[in-house]
């Protein structure tokens, strides 16, 4: 009888060993796959800068109202959703592109604190100038509140949602709220600037006499900082900018207190818009407006809707040059 060769037993065939060679196979596997995680992760981390903590103190508070919000959800309700999410993306990408801290949304609206007044007045420009370059649906387009409105060059002045925004200085009441486990700010200061949003107009910026003491402040900090030579009557700060606050400044931040100063100029007109009595204030708020040079035939429109006054600067405060209108609101 002929003898057969002996069959080669290969590991595949143990049953023993064919288990042992899975299970160091999914090892190999998972310790691949957690590096692949760690190094995205780390990856992330280099590229998108952590949240900055709740400002406490002294700061600014801004908050955001989209106009004709109701009448376009009831005529557009497809459309308006899909605008709601192009304005919360913007809103909150510049949020934290210029430090800001998000406290809370109500309804279309944001309520921001900053721990500068320069990084408000930037984030509310930068708002009020790429909201005109997003891709708003047709409808929204169409409608009266959302409809292209150019100056007589040509200029784009209103496209899509027209945001009004408010910002105020002050020191308010900080409570962390558990049930949105956020940092939630209380007080006068917060109520005066929610206010301050009744008197503004679509696609403008209304901020407090306190506010612009503020920013007058720091950018006078920032010049002596950087060494800049400029005029000494106007290098005070503080309570003493309050006597000396120029009637021309250029704008220049610090983007989002960022580690590498790179600074943007950024300059932008700013008018008084009166002396406003809102019930529960026993004093006149005197409130003025800003709006960045590349929309400033925005100004001819609002003084079409209502008088406005004040003169011409990249900031230009108007203390005396402009007349005072007392305006009354009530709750």
């Amino acid at each position: 009888m002929t003898s057969q060769p002996a069959r080669r037993v290969n590991s595949s065939d143990n049953p023993s060993e064919q288990q042992g060679s899975r299970t160091r196979y999914l090892e190999k596997e998972s310790a691949v796959m957690k590096a692949a995680s760690a190094t995205e992760a780390t990856s992330d981390t280099e590229h998108v800068p952590p949240p900055p903590p709740p400002p406490q103190g002294p700061l600014s508070i801004v908050f955001t109202d989209i106009v004709k919000s109701t009448a376009i959800w009831e005529a557009h309700a497809a459309a308006m959703a899909s605008a709601m999410q192009t304005h919360d993306d913007t809103v909150r990408s510049l949020i934290t592109t210029n430090g800001g801290y998000e406290v809370k949304q109500n309804g279309d609206g944001f309520m921001i604190a900053f721990g500068s007044a320069s990084s408000a007045v930037q984030f509310c420009l930068d708002v009020q100038e790429q909201l005109l370059d997003k891709a708003w649906p047709s409808a929204i387009l169409k409608s009266t509140p959302g409809e292209e409105t150019t100056d007589n060059e040509g200029h784009v002045l209103f496209r899509g949602l027209k945001l009004r925004m408010s910002a105020h200085w002050g020191e308010p009441v900080c409570v962390w709220n558990e049930v949105i486990q956020r940092m939630d700010y209380l007080g006068p200061m917060v109520n005066r600037a929610a206010r301050f949003i009744e008197v503004t107009e679509g696609g403008q910026v209304v901020v407090s006499e306190d506010f612009l003491f503020r920013l007058q402040a720091e950018l006078e900090e920032e010049r002596d900082d950087r060494g800049d030579d400029h005029n000494e009557s106007n290098s005070s700060a503080g309570e003493n900018a309050r006597q000396h606050l120029p009637e021309e400044l250029d704008l220049r931040l610090l983007r989002s207190g960022r580690e590498q100063k790179n600074l943007t100029h950024q300059p932008f007109r700013l008018r008084l818009l009166g002396a406003h009595e809102f019930k529960g204030l026993t004093e006149l708020q005197k409130l003025y407006f800003i709006v960045p040079n590349s929309l400033e035939g925005r100004v001819e429109h609002w003084h079409q809707v209502t008088h406005v006054s004040g003169v011409k600067g990249n900031v230009r405060t108007a203390m005396t040059a402009a007349t005072t209108a007392t305006t009354t609101f009530k709750d």
